[in-house]
Order: C-alpha cells, then sequence, then structure tokens
C-alpha cells in the first residue's frame, strides 16, 4: 500500500518505476526540477511526497483519498497523484 510504496520511493529503481508510469511531460518536469536542485529524480519525487504527507490541507487529502478509494493499485495512484500536483502546482 501506499505506506510501503513511500518506504521504498529513496531507492532509484523504485522512483524510476513509478516515474515511468506517469504522463512523460510529468516525468520530464521531476527531472528537471530535481535537475535544477542538484537531486537525483528520487530524491525529489521522495521529498514532494513526504511534503506533502507533512503539509497537506484537509481538502487536498480528500481529493486524494477520492481518487485512490476504487484504485487497483492505491498506493501507486497516490504518488502519481501528488507527485502529478507538484508539477502543475500554480
Amino acid at each position: 500500500m501506499l505506506g510501503d510504496l513511500i518506504a521504498q520511493l529513496d531507492r532509484p529503481n523504485v522512483a524510476a518505476g513509478v516515474m515511468a508510469t506517469l504522463d512523460p511531460a510529468v516525468s520530464e518536469s521531476i527531472g528537471h526540477r530535481a535537475a535544477s536542485l542538484s537531486m537525483s529524480p528520487a530524491e525529489f519525487v521522495t521529498g514532494a511526497v513526504h511534503e506533502f504527507i507533512e503539509r497537506a490541507d484537509d481538502d487536498l487529502w480528500f481529493q486524494l483519498l477520492t481518487r485512490i478509494r476504487k484504485a487497483d493499485d492505491p498506493g501507486l495512484v497516490a504518488v502519481q497523484t501528488i507527485l502529478r500536483w507538484v508539477v502543475t502546482e500554480k
């Protein structure tokens, strides 16, 4: 589930696997953001997800839970959603 996936995101192969499931534009944006911060994509992904967990308000959590409620892989859908939000944040 989500906790297991989050615990493994700092592993480059796990982060790369998650990024491979994203829209290519989202993956590219993550790569650019990571590079601009002198981070690996795995470090950026891990940091973005952890920051969401620590700082998201109730509305964002409700939106996330609504999206993952019926997902076949709720952990993956949660991380995908968080990463899409991070790169499209205004």
